[in-house]
């Protein structure tokens, strides 16, 4: 079994597992002749993510068989950062060989290329196969499309107050972000002229930690588009469409008050 993928410019790769480092150690990388998909989730498992690139949406792409590999992400993003937003960037799988290959390639004056190789051993820690289908079939009653600059200036603005943002849509009117700490608090409101489209059919809360929600964000810069959706008691989904049409989903855990002998994040939903 091996695969093969390539783009011609790194940069979106580059961003998306930036991103994930962020948050995660480990992914497994799910490789069919269908496309790539990387799944992950923190080790509180508060956070889950999943990444989708088509095959036809890389510069070359060949699979011959499905292929499931778990890598260290840490040791991957210090590899892409070695290189340029322009540089190729390939990656490679032979089984035989327990370890991906990692080709950069720029191109210099006069013509020439230069051409760096890396090799990637596979992590030692199998990572759970988590099955997203029974999030997927959530049924979000408050669904909206917003600016991620929106999104990520609510997120600063709450983080002066507290590590938790809370999110109320509110059928008929709006969402409201709020944040509440010992030194005051923060309202951010959005009626729904704020908000690029909307489906709120219900009223629903939900609180949510920051430090998720700022690592996330980090991928602002290729998003396309961002929609959200809330409801009361279960995982905020938030879905990333990115450049190169790719698309990223997360699904974050309410926070959840205990009594006072038992203050951990009520994960259940996970």
């Amino acid at each position: 079994m091996s695969f093969s993928l390539k783009l011609d410019k790194s940069r979106v790769l580059r961003v998306i597992i930036e991103t994930l480092a962020s948050i995660v150690t480990e992914a497994k990388f799910k490789v069919t002749p269908k496309g790539l998909t990387i799944l992950a989730f923190d080790d509180s498992r508060i956070c889950l993510l999943q990444l989708k690139i088509k095959d036809e949406d890389f510069d070359s792409y060949s699979c011959d068989k499905k292929i499931d590999i778990d890598l260290n992400i840490d040791d991957l993003d210090k590899i892409l950062k070695r290189s340029t937003l322009n540089d190729s960037l390939e990656i490679a799988f032979k089984e035989e060989d327990n370890k991906i290959k990692i080709k950069l390639q720029r191109e210099t004056e006069g013509d020439k290329k230069l051409t760096r190789t890396f090799s990637l051993a596979l992590s030692e820690n199998e990572i759970e196969n988590l099955q997203l289908d029974r999030l997927y079939e959530i049924d979000y009653n408050s669904n909206w499309e917003i600016e991620p600059s929106i999104l990520v200036e609510a997120i600063k603005d709450a983080e002066i107050y507290s590590e938790v943002l809370s999110l109320k849509a509110t059928e008929g009117e709006g969402l409201l972000f709020t944040s509440l700490g010992t030194i005051g608090e923060m309202e951010y409101y959005l009626d729904l002229e704020d908000l690029r489209s909307s489906e709120i059919n219900e009223t629903c809360m939900g609180s949510y930690s920051l430090d998720f929600l700022k690592a996330i964000l980090k991928i602002s810069p290729i998003t396309l588009k961002l929609e959200m959706g809330l409801k009361s008691d279960f995982p905020l989904k938030i879905l990333f469409k990115l450049e190169n049409d790719c698309e990223l989903s997360l699904f974050l855990a309410p926070r959840v008050e205990h009594e006072e002998d038992d203050d951990d994040d009520d994960m259940d939903d996970f």
